[in-house]
């Protein structure tokens, strides 16, 4: 028979497993408990308008905490809750934590039920609330992923996902009890996602002690920068470089206040000085980076970039950086691997989902490119441009309905916007409904559109489509005029002088293109054509001949080549040219063969 004491022991631990799974709530009870409790946090100018948008967490009446990083970029802060505005005054300040408190006169919360770090456990639930992406309060659930030791301290790494705008908002366990305050992107250069364990709130006032003159230096570099007062900013930040000589945070300041001046070799001078005493600081970097790529100097930013990658694999910071840089030394495959990183590191970073677009659309990946602007529609499906890249790969795709309703979500968004009724016109274009087009391209036109010179050689293509030749022209001479580099539009405007009669204009705007593109095979084409139309077979051998030499496989070419072979009395070589066009297009190749072969076959 088993001892009492051994049959205790398992009932009580029995016990304690079904006391934890009574309290356990539900993710829909932890929401609705955290309604109050956490809060959506805006910077605003002295209008009023938004300008940042993050999460704070309540700690009782009248008292709330955030991130400190960016309550010195806005004027005036008000945390909402519950649909109801209340003015945040940031006070004590854990800098190195980044950890704020701010006073909300008349807040009305209950204090949280802090979790001490030492009960934490890798493996339990945890869900995450916050004002994720700047649309209003969000839960997610995860795990504690780890507990992990930065700069001396013990962070909660969690799988729970974070978006931006969720910092400054919080980790709770299964029975709502405050773990942490989340921090979106951890400053050391990790871009998983963290926490800072709750049980360092109550020690927010006890650590924010700093000398008063840094202090106040600190204050008035933030007040100088926020007027754009550079001048100011850099007399502040040389008195503080004198003060703190060891310091980087002057040296930063001073860095900003000459790119402020413009003067891009001192600022990067001053950002230098600022990663020599601070190596291992991200953002520090990042602006060398900058102020390197500012001066062309894209060598020397991808050395810059190497050693901090080599510390923080897991910061897109660093990556996104990478990838621009590589695009400026014309590294494309490069540049698509560190944005690829980027976003799989970070699946809201629109930013390189933008890039992975781009690089799409100029490879012909149209595929790649709808799943990119997809992607950035999930990301904020507010920003009518986003569902424009969507609407343009899809039009890519060879899928116009689809392409329009992306265009008419956009819209929705902006109704009068040119560069809506510009995609509108071209996918009405391509799905055959060409009047609605040209009064779509005519309203974008109306509106002022970024780059006119698109819209009008799309109207003139559609123009050309309905065979109106003189509104055609029109637009396409319009084209020209607004961007005359642009070669592709005189090309066009060369094939609708053609179509419409005017070949003496059109040969001559061709010869110029030949001229100046002798690599293009399409103007050496245009020109034969036109001598062949004359009746000048000589003269346009030597054109096709050429065409083809750039680009062999032009049936149309091969088929009006062995036409003046056959005209200029050069029989082989219209043989010659029959022979290879059977291998292109047997149909057209019998059509020569009949017309222009033949009858030198029948000849004595």
């Amino acid at each position: 028979m088993p001892s009492p004491l051994r049959i205790i022991l398992p009932l009580a631990l029995l016990a304690g497993l079904f006391a934890q799974n009574l309290t356990a709530a539900t993710p829909t009870e932890i929401y609705a408990r955290a309604s109050q409790a956490v809060l959506v946090l805006e910077g605003r100018d002295a209008d009023g308008s938004v300008q940042l948008q993050a999460s704070a967490t309540a700690l009782g009446d009248g008292v709330a905490v955030t991130q400190c990083d960016r309550l010195d970029s806005a004027e005036k802060w008000v945390v909402i809750q519950a649909s109801k505005d209340f003015i945040a005054y940031p006070r004590e300040r854990d800098e190195a934590r980044n950890l704020c408190r701010l006073d909300v006169p008349g807040l009305r919360a209950a204090k949280p039920d802090i979790v001490p770090l030492e009960q934490v456990r890798v493996g339990q639930r945890v869900y995450a609330i916050g004002n994720a992406l700047g649309l209003g309060l969000s839960l997610s659930e995860g795990l504690v992923s780890g507990i992990r030791a930065m700069n001396g301290e013990s962070w909660l790494q969690t799988t729970a996902a974070l978006a931006p705008g969720s910092e400054g908002g919080a980790l709770f366990d299964e029975q709502g009890r405050l773990l942490g305050v989340t921090d979106y992107r951890k400053r050391a250069g990790q871009n998983v996602n963290f926490a800072a364990p709750a049980a360092w709130l109550p020690h927010i006032a006890g650590r924010a002690g700093q000398p008063d003159g840094i202090s106040k230096l600190r204050s008035e570099a933030n007040r100088l920068a926020r007027v754009n007062d550079w001048k100011g900013l850099a007399e502040v930040a040389m008195a503080w470089s004198r003060l703190q000589p060891e310091a980087s945070e002057p040296w930063s300041w001073l860095g900003a206040a000459r790119e402020g001046l413009q003067d891009n070799s001192a600022a990067a001078e001053a950002y230098e000085k600022a990663l020599a005493r601070t190596p291992d600081s991200v953002a520090v970097r990042l602006d060398v980076v900058r102020m390197q790529l500012l001066q062309n100097q894209a060598v020397q930013a991808l050395e810059t970039l190497r050693p901090g990658l080599d510390q923080n694999q897991e910061d897109t910071r660093l990556w996104f950086a990478k990838g621009v840089t590589e695009l400026m030394l014309g590294h494309a495959e490069e540049a698509e691997k560190a944005f690829q990183e980027t976003v799989r590191l970070d699946v809201w970073h629109a930013s390189a989902w933008s890039r992975l677009f781009e690089t799409a659309i100029d490879r012909g990946d149209y595929r790649a490119a709808q799943q990119a602007a997809s992607h950035l529609t999930e990301i904020d499906p507010t920003r009518a441009d986003y569902w424009l890249r969507l609407a343009q790969a899809q039009l890519n795709l060879g899928r116009p309905a689809r392409a329009m309703i992306a265009v008419d979500r956009a819209g929705t968004l902006a109704p009068d916007n040119p560069e809506v009724l510009f995609r509108r016109g071209l996918v009405l274009d391509q799905q055959g409904q060409h009047s609605q087009a040209i009064d779509a391209l005519k309203r974008s036109l109306a509106a002022k559109p970024l780059q006119p010179d698109k819209v009008w050689r799309i109207l003139g293509n559609v123009y050309y489509r309905l065979r109106l030749y003189p509104e055609a022209i029109a637009a396409l001479r319009e084209a020209v005029k607004l961007a005359p580099e642009q070669l592709s539009y005189q090309g066009e405007l060369g094939v609708v002088l053609k179509d419409s009669g005017q070949d003496e204009e059109a040969l001559k705007l061709f010869l110029v293109l030949r001229d100046k593109t002798p690599q293009d095979p399409f103007p050496w084409r245009q020109v034969g054509y036109m001598q062949s139309k004359f009746g000048r077979n000589a003269e346009a051998i030597p054109e096709l001949e050429q065409s083809l030499r750039l680009a062999p496989n032009q049936v149309q070419v091969w088929h009006v080549l062995g036409e003046c072979y056959a005209l200029a009395g050069r029989p082989d070589d219209a043989r010659r040219a029959y022979q290879r066009l059977r291998g292109l297009n047997p149909e057209r190749a019998e059509q020569l063969y009949r017309a222009y072969v033949l009858p030198l076959e029948a000849q004595p």
